[in-house]
C-alpha cells in the first residue's frame, strides 16, 4: 500500500520564538508536578473518545496538512478526557482541520511555504491564540466534512475573517514541548494527548506484539493517545491520519484500527530529535470548562 500524504516542516527558529512567547514552554519544568506519575502505567485515551462520542476518531488526510490532522485529534482527545473526568462540557463535534492548518500557514507563518505542509509550533500558536472551530455549519461556510481543496485553498489564502472570533471562544490554553519518552508518558498518564512531529518512519504491519518497526523517512504529525508502561516492550500508541486500513498486523489493549505502538527507545528518539511536539491541555469546550486541578500548570 503506498504511503499517504505527510506535510510536517521542522523550522528550529519557530519552535525557539514559540518557546519563547509561551508562558508554559516546556512540559518538563512546566509540569514538573507530573514528573514520574507515568511509570508502570496504563492510560488509553481512546477510552474516553469511545464513552463521549460513542466510536474512535479516524482521520483521512487527502492533501499534505497532516498538522492540523495531528492538532485536531489532540483537541478531540483532551476534549473527550475532560468530559469523562467530569468537567461541565458537552461533546459538539470533531475539531475542523482546516481552519488549523489555514491559522498556522497563514496568520502565524506569513505563507512562507511553497506547497504543503506546516510547523508544530506554528500551529501551537494557532490553537492557542487563534483557536478552533469543529465540523458544523458557520453561516454560509459548511465545515462539517473534511475537503482536502479547501485546506489548500485556505493554506494559501488563510482562515476566512468571519470565523477567527468564533474561533477564539475554542481555545486551548497550554501547549507545552515534549522531548523524551517520559514526558510523554506521563502527560498522557494523567490525560494529555501528544502531537508528535518527526521524521521517523515505519512499516505497515504491526509485529506480534502490535508495535510499528522503524523504516524510512516521513517528515508527518501524528499523536500519541496511549501509554503501557507495564509491558515487557514499554511504549506509546501512534495514531495516523491515514484511515483505517493504512497498518495491518495484531493489536493489543484493542486499540483503535489506523494505530500501532512505538516502542520507549524510537519514541524518545522521535520527541527528542527536531523537536517539535507538544502535550496539550485545558480545552476550553461547550459551553465551558474548569481547570484540572488547582496546582497543575498544565
Amino acid at each position: 500500500m503506498p504511503l499517504g500524504p505527510m506535510g510536517w516542516e521542522y523550522d528550529w527558529r519557530a519552535v525557539n520564538r514559540y518557546l519563547a512567547e509561551s508562558t508554559t514552554p516546556v512540559f518538563a519544568t512546566s509540569a514538573a508536578p507530573l514528573a514520574g506519575t507515568g511509570e508502570k502505567q496504563i492510560r488509553l485515551l481512546y477510552q474516553a473518545v469511545r464513552q463521549v462520542v460513542g466510536a474512535d476518531i479516524c482521520l483521512q488526510q487527502t492533501i499534505g496538512d497532516c498538522v492540523s490532522q495531528g492538532w485536531s485529534q489532540a483537541r478531540d482527545y483532551l476534549a473527550c478526557c475532560q468530559i469523562a473526568a467530569g468537567q461541565r462540557e458537552k461533546w459538539v463535534a470533531t475539531c475542523a482541520t482546516e481552519p488549523i492548518y489555514a491559522l498556522s500557514r497563514v496568520e502565524v507563518g506569513g505563507n512562507r511555504i511553497r506547497g504543503d505542509g506546516s510547523v508544530g509550533a506554528w500551529a501551537a500558536k494557532a490553537v492557542t491564540t487563534y483557536g478552533t472551530l469543529s465540523r458544523m455549519k458557520y453561516g454560509s461556510i459548511d465545515l462539517s466534512v473534511y475537503s482536502g481543496d479547501r485546506a489548500r485553498k485556505w493554506g494559501s489564502a488563510g482562515c476566512p475573517d468571519e470565523l477567527e472570533p468564533v474561533a477564539r471562544e475554542r481555545l486551548i490554553r497550554t501547549v507545552s514541548l515534549v522531548t523524551s519518552y517520559n514526558q510523554a508518558r506521563d502527560a498522557i498518564a494523567n490525560g494529555y494527548p501528544v502531537v508528535v512531529c518527526s521524521q521517523q518512519g515505519f512499516r505497515e504491519e504491526r509485529d506480534a506484539d502490535g508495535f510499528m518497526r522503524p523504516q524510512g523517512t516521513w517528515p508527518h504529525c501524528m499523536i500519541f493517545i496511549a501509554v503501557d508502561d507495564q509491558f515487557r516492550r514499554p511504549g506509546l500508541l501512534c495514531m495516523n491520519s491515514w484511515g483505517p486500513h493504512w497498518i495491518t498486523g495484531p493489536k493489543r489493549h484493542d486499540q483503535p484500527d489506523g494505530s500501532g505502538w512505538v516502542d520507549a527507545d524510537v519514541a524518545d528518539r522521535m520527541l527528542r530529535i527536531q523537536p517539535d511536539s507538544y502535550a496539550v491541555s485545558g480545552f476550553i469546550g461547550y459551553p465551558g470548562s474548569d481547570e484540572w486541578s488547582d496546582y497543575l500548570t498544565i
